[in-house]
């Protein structure tokens, strides 16, 4: 399941940068640093599935045996594991709507302010990660587990009732945010 995550990732990263660098116009250095931003970004967000195993949920069964293989320096045996496990990891802290949310105002920010190429396609980048996973469970029979890993973090909130236009509203604010970036 993981392996078609990765592949997924990979070919909407690909498609979209593929698509911003033709629409920008700029065959210059700065390619070089928007697909590094793009690449980095594509990944940067599964951090989150290493603060679970090592800080947020260290009790965990398959938290220890990520310590365990970690001590070990069996890094191909941390990816099966987690290519077993990641569906389980639903309170991660950067797939939230509220990460999301913030994320989206520091995008706004760094695209407005002239940052860097290398920090914008790594912002954006970061951005479609998190659309895209939403989407793909959105539209993949995944709606309970996506309100749950989205909202967890906020009480007493109606998940039912503000999960499209959440989805539909990021999207937007995404494409905004695309038009922008120069």
């Amino acid at each position: 399941m993981l392996n078609n995550e990765i592949i997924s990732h990979l070919l909407i990263t690909f498609v979209y940068f593929l698509l911003v660098s033709v629409f920008r116009g700029k065959l210059d250095v700065s390619l070089v640093w928007l697909w590094a931003g793009a690449f980095l970004g594509m990944f940067l967000l599964d951090i989150d599935h290493l603060i679970y195993w090592f800080i947020t949920n260290p009790e965990e069964e398959d938290s220890r045996q990520a310590r365990a293989l970690f001590k070990t320096k069996n890094y191909k045996g941390m990816y099966l594991l987690l290519k077993r496990v990641h569906e389980t990891h639903s309170h991660l802290i950067f797939h939230t709507a509220i990460f999301q949310v913030v994320l989206l105002i520091l995008s706004f920010y760094l695209l407005t302010a002239g940052g860097s190429v290398l920090g914008s396609a790594l912002v954006l980048s970061l951005n479609l990660h998190l659309l895209k996973d939403e989407w793909f469970d959105f539209f993949g029979g995944k709606k309970e587990a996506l309100k749950n890993w989205l909202f967890w973090q906020i009480k007493d909130f109606s998940a039912e009732k503000y999960l499209t236009p959440f989805l539909v509203g990021a999207s937007i604010l995404f494409l905004i945010l695309t038009v922008i970036f120069k």
